[in-house]
């Protein structure tokens, strides 16, 4: 075994306050997840317009193809529910390790699963429901990290004109009616021509 390489008790301080802190930004995203739900439920639902949109690839795998898209295009209510569903799992099992003694969620989710005829274990201890939920965690988070680091690379060098609006908020109206038409459609029915 070899030791940290800043030390060991800087090691033992470096983890247990980063274990702290994590504990406590964990409600910031929870109510993170809460408030972008809220604000955009309703413009994520899936669509005719998605089916088009994924049977082309988004236009990805062809140049000069922009399929039809509302303000989020397939792609991006994909990540929207990734992040949603994803991020609601990662937060309850965070508080199952939080609170071990509260909330166990296996046993009751195990059950509900045997009813498919599988047999998993429904009588588990303390220690079994924390085991079981730091290695729910730990995929779920991964999963996360994977998911938001292709769209961090698609919403800045992966597509043309993406970092330029994720810096300022906006986007330009070519550039909008090519990605977006359907959602520009619908800001100018409003009689909003500007600043898209």
């Amino acid at each position: 075994f070899l030791p940290p390489i800043i030390g060991a008790d800087a090691f033992s301080a470096f983890t247990y306050y980063g274990k702290l802190s994590h504990n406590y930004i964990a409600f910031s995203f929870m109510l993170g997840l809460v408030l972008m739900f809220v604000m955009w439920v309703r413009q994520n639902i899936p669509n005719m317009t998605d089916m088009r949109w994924l049977a082309v690839g988004g236009g990805l795998f062809s140049k000069g193809v922009h399929p039809l898209a509302g303000r989020f295009n397939a792609g991006q209510k994909i990540i929207f529910w990734l992040v949603i569903i994803g991020g609601a799992s990662l937060s309850f099992s965070g508080l199952a390790l939080m609170y071990p003694f509260e909330i166990s969620p296996w046993s009751g989710t195990f059950s509900l699963i045997n009813v498919f005829g599988t047999n998993f274990p429904v009588n588990l201890t303390v220690i079994q429901e924390t085991q079981l939920s730091v290695l729910w965690h730990g995929i779920v988070g991964l999963v996360m990290i994977a998911v938001i680091i292709g769209h961090i690379y698609i919403g800045s060098v992966g597509m043309e004109g993406a970092l330029d609006a994720v810096g300022s908020g906006e986007v330009d109206i070519n550039w909008a009616k090519e990605h977006h038409a359907l959602w520009v459609e619908e800001v100018e029915g409003r009689g909003h021509q500007s600043g898209v």
